[in-house]
């Protein structure tokens, strides 16, 4: 019996430590197992919500994009004392600015840069105008777009993107020949109220700079410092004392 004993015993004894070290290796598999699942999980979440539409805040502006159609009717039936077989307007000058630039304004003198566009259709000049008149703080706050010249009896479009600093837009087309007249809308807001607006369609008529002197097509080689108005009367129109438009601007939100 005892020698029965020491024979089972020993078995025994060897059974047991075979089925700890296995239970301690199932152990140590699971906890590996558990914790190479958090570790995962840690590693694809930030621990903030998720966000569908990602954005930075310095990567860029919020933009819409306008389309700016400029549509001629000057005509030689509706305007044909001295009329100009070789009209055109341009070069056509869109841009979008603060609130606090003013590029022209009707009844006041024409800025030196204004005065530049609307003798000559110097861009160059009118933009280095712009720029040197607000000092170092020009980052964003105005762009200029250029859309070459159209004829007396067309259309072109010029496309602008406005942003919540820039939600103004000066239009210019200078008619050629000319003294120094142009076709122009000041200032034109995009806001209303809380939106932007979807479209808008401005009639335009013939603008003196009051720069240089001329009551036709051609320059009488004199300067002026009138202010910016409505030109009224000849050369255009059939005797109308008041300008009819010779031109229509659309202005269409495109997103």
């Amino acid at each position: 019996m005892l020698l029965l004993a020491h024979l089972i015993f020993p078995k025994y004894l060897l059974e047991s430590k075979m089925h700890r070290s296995f239970t301690n290796i199932v152990f140590k598999l699971s906890c590996l197992i558990i914790l190479s699942f958090f570790i995962n999980c840690a590693s694809d979440d930030d621990g903030g919500p998720a966000d569908e539409n990602p954005t930075d805040p310095g990567s860029g502006e919020v933009a819409a994009t306008y389309n700016l159609e400029l549509t001629t009717s000057f005509t030689e039936i509706e305007n044909p004392q001295d009329y100009p077989t070789n009209a055109s307007f341009g070069t056509i000058v869109a841009i979008v600015h603060a609130p606090e630039i003013s590029v022209y304004r009707l009844g006041q003198i024409a800025s030196d840069g204004m005065a530049l566009y609307a003798e000559s259709g110097d861009v160059e000049g009118l933009a280095a105008f712009i720029g040197a008149s607000l000092g170092q703080n020009t980052d964003g706050l105005f762009s200029i777009t250029t859309g070459g010249t159209v004829g007396a009896e067309s259309s072109v479009t010029t496309s602008v993107s406005v942003t919540p600093v820039r939600s103004r837009i000066t239009y210019l087309a200078r008619l050629n020949p000319s003294p120094d007249w142009f076709l122009g809308v000041s200032d034109f807001d995009v806001v209303d109220g809380n939106t932007l607006i979807d479209m808008a369609e401005l009639p335009l008529q013939p603008i003196d700079a009051g720069v240089v002197l001329g009551d036709t097509y051609e320059a009488n080689g004199g300067s002026e410092n009138a202010t910016i108005d409505i030109y009224n009367g000849a050369p255009f129109g059939n005797g109308n004392s008041t300008a009819q438009p010779i031109a229509t601007l659309s202005i269409e939100r495109m997103n």
